[in-house]
């Protein structure tokens, strides 16, 4: 009984040692692809890709829009509608707001309209978005 014992001891041993060296080696290993696929996309690189400090071209006039919407209704969230061309020489920049008035929600469309070489601002309109007979969920 004492020799099956120490033969099983002996058995165990050996297998949670090499169990401990296939982690050990999984762990290099790991590290070592790391390593080289870090040092094969440099920060360079990833810039030229992604440039955060780009802004979106509608940035300004999304800027503008916040501004206006804000100084009569409280701002609760937005979204980007796009860009149109309303006539020659005359963009459009649309921009839906979900906004709080005296208590009351209600989304809220900011369309700028502007000269899209000069960006002068022709008008900024402001109106109550028309749901009609949207069913609320």
């Amino acid at each position: 009984m004492g020799r099956i014992l120490a033969v099983f001891l002996i058995i165990w041993v050996g297998w949670a040692g090499s169990l401990q060296a296939r982690v050990e080696t999984s762990a290099e290993a790991s590290t070592k692809t790391r390593t080289e696929i870090s040092t094969k996309i440099s920060t360079e690189e990833i810039f030229v890709k992604y440039k955060p400090e780009q802004d979106p071209e509608y940035a300004k006039w999304s800027r503008l829009a916040f501004q206006e919407a804000g100084r009569l209704y409280t701002l609760l969230d937005y979204k980007y509608l796009g860009r149109s061309t309303i006539a020659p020489g005359v963009a459009q920049q649309q921009f839906r707001f979900w906004v709080r008035h005296h208590g009351v929600e209600f989304p809220l469309i900011v369309s700028i309209r502007y000269d899209p070489i000069t960006e002068k601002v022709f008008t900024i309109d402001m109106e109550k978005e028309k749901r009609g007979d949207l069913l609320i969920l």
